[in-house]
């Protein structure tokens, strides 16, 4: 698929099989992520790829917990959030792999290392996409792993202590219809010719 294409198609899912995902697709996932852009070329991202549903279903839970569920905002009718809907107990939705993107604890509050996690979830999504995959980027995923007990199994995974998860990224095979392309708000992007820069007219 063209590029753009991709780009324009994909939709953030929230609604999953209880279908597992090929270790193969999410070995590519991984390594689309691990070439994201990077601040310096330092590689200072680290990802986890869990392939537990029912541990997924755990900390989803718990992320959740990490959401003020009060507020009166709408993320998506056709795929809601637990933001949408207040029966939904997992901030992950019933996802059967879950990538966690991580950077290094000291750096934590720098732009551009926030940033260079988002961007390998981008790029994870992305190609998660080409191959089939269903996705979503879930946010407090520090938050998360604040909570009693869960710096425990960061350990066990193996994760170096001076890192700490920044964003998660939900992988599953949809459980219902793709959702549309939805149509972009005007006035969101501006041109700027040389001439203009300059103030000639």
């Amino acid at each position: 698929m063209e590029l753009l294409e991709l780009m324009k198609k994909r939709r953030s899912i929230r609604k999953y099989l209880p279908k597992k995902v090929e270790k193969e697709k999410l070995d590519k996932i991984m390594e689309a992520g691990l070439f994201a852009p990077n601040p310096g070329g330092g590689q200072g991202t680290r990802i986890i790829m869990l392939d537990d549903p029912a541990l997924i279903e755990k900390i989803g839970i718990i992320n959740a917990d990490c959401e003020n569920r009060n507020i009166n905002f709408t993320v998506s009718k056709d795929q809601p959030s637990i933001l949408d809907d207040l029966s939904i107990k997992s901030g992950f939705y019933g996802c059967q792999a879950l990538g966690i993107i991580c950077i290094q604890k000291k750096r934590k509050n720098e732009v551009n290392q926030i940033g260079a996690a988002f961007v390998c979830a981008e790029n994870m999504v992305l190609e998660a996409y080409e191959l089939g995959v269903s996705s979503c980027i879930v946010g407090r995923a520090e938050a998360t792993f604040a909570r009693e007990g869960m710096q425990e199994l960061l350990d066990k995974w193996g994760l170096d202590p001076e890192y700490t998860p920044i964003v998660f990224v939900c992988f599953g095979y949809i459980d219902g219809e793709y959702p549309q392309i939805k149509p972009r708000y005007e006035g969101r992007a501006i041109y700027i010719s040389d001439s203009m820069a300059s103030g000639n007219q």
